[in-house]
């Protein structure tokens, strides 16, 4: 199966390369705190940790964990504009990607506030922009892969019928960012067995017997 939805990936996926352009896009973060859309806390976090410098970020992070958390968490939670939204998932994705125990930031920040991790990404699969949802769809998979604490079974369910309706949508562009997040979590047995049981082998068998001929 692994094999199967490797033969769906390309190098390059579309998510990467638009991500490559939105990260080029600074975002002005002063209009944002001048409409009290973020707090004074946030819009400082934020702007110390929008730099070019791994090592400024690290310590930043190391010193501020739970505001790391909350800052982007409130970023999600009030910032509508899409093209900002899509520069903030780009962050929080570049930040688990330098250090994946960096996962654990968001479940200590969870617990701490007695709220679901997974709630605000989870929430974003709703959006119409395709770049956000699978953006979204991404970071899911890497905090429920790389975190010592598997995901929960009612979110679990609710992921993984999004990833198998994301297969089933006709010239999707966004397929390998789908088969990515997909071959990720069945390498997981607890999510292998819970993709099973929304039936999804039969939706990624009859998707692949589809795509003998397409190119992705």
């Amino acid at each position: 199966m692994q094999n199967a939805i490797s033969d769906m990936l390309a190098a390059t996926s579309v998510l990467q390369q638009t991500a490559t352009d939105i990260r080029n896009r600074k975002v002005n973060w002063q209009p944002y705190l001048q409409s009290q859309m973020i707090s004074q806390e946030d819009f400082n976090f934020i702007v110390a940790f929008d730099v070019p410098e791994a090592a400024q970020r690290e310590n930043l992070i190391q010193s501020n964990r739970l505001q790391c958390a909350q800052t982007f968490l409130n970023l999600l939670g009030h910032v509508s504009k899409d093209t900002t939204l899509q520069y903030v998932l780009v962050l929080i994705d570049d930040m688990l990607q330098e250090d994946r125990s960096r996962v654990e930031i968001f479940h200590e920040y969870a617990n701490k506030k007695g709220e679901s991790v997974w709630g605000p990404f989870l929430n974003l699969l709703n959006r119409q922009d395709g770049f956000i949802t699978n953006m979204a769809s991404r970071i899911i998979a890497k905090i429920a892969c790389w975190s010592q604490t598997p995901m929960e079974r009612s979110d679990l369910h609710f992921y993984l019928t999004w990833l198998k309706d994301q297969l089933r949508m006709q010239n999707n562009e966004y397929i390998q960012s789908v088969a990515r997040c997909l071959q990720m979590m069945l390498r997981i047995d607890e999510y292998r067995f819970a993709f099973i049981s929304v039936d999804g082998i039969s939706t990624l068998l009859s998707v692949l017997q589809g795509r003998v001929n397409f190119q992705v």
